[in-house]
């Protein structure tokens, strides 16, 4: 069993994401379009995800705070590990019991619409491991698994994850603006 530590950003990282993330591209003010600096708020994912896709990472072999992990260069609160996937514990939980399932290699996955015939086994190989993990933590009322893919679906790590949230009543819809 792994003990339980939350996982630490060191502060060099946090503050090159903060800074980043405050940068709010194409605002439309007047006639023209201008670059704004905006507060972002903390775990603010769609910042974040603009951020990451304005860098390029989403096309980028650069090793992601999840190898890092994996490789245990960054400490995590490791729930699960097996040859092929790692369970975490998410660092900004979005519900009473919230963590993540990767793939220990990426292996060209960075995202889920990148995904080829050759990671089928690895891709259900993480669902299972999802729901294996999900009995672990006692999650027998239900959970759900979301995969951020894309800018627009808020993905910010660019090396493929699933999110799994339950331990309590979750709403619906999911991510979505009031219309």
């Amino acid at each position: 069993m792994y003990t339980h530590a939350r996982v630490h950003v060191p502060r060099l990282i946090r503050s090159s994401l903060n800074a980043a993330a405050n940068t709010r591209v194409g605002q439309r003010t007047s006639a023209r379009t201008t670059t704004t600096r905006t507060m972002a708020q903390p775990h603010d994912e769609v910042l974040a995800a603009q951020e990451a896709h304005l860098n390029g990472l989403a096309d980028s072999e650069e090793r992601t705070i999840f190898d890092k992990i994996v490789s245990k260069d960054i400490p995590a609160t490791i729930i699960y590990e097996d040859s092929l996937a790692l369970a975490f514990r998410d660092i900004n939980p979005q519900a009473k019991t919230h963590f993540l399932v990767i793939p220990k290699i990426r292996a060209g996955l960075t995202r889920l619409s990148k995904a080829t015939e050759e990671h089928k086994m690895l891709l259900g190989h993480l669902m299972y491991t999802a729901q294996l993990v999900a009995k672990q933590e006692k999650l027998d009322a239900g959970f759900r698994v979301v995969v951020n893919d894309g800018v627009e679906g808020c993905q910010s790590v660019y090396h493929l994850h699933l999110h799994v949230l339950g331990g309590e009543q979750l709403t619906w819809p999911p991510g979505c603006p009031p219309q």
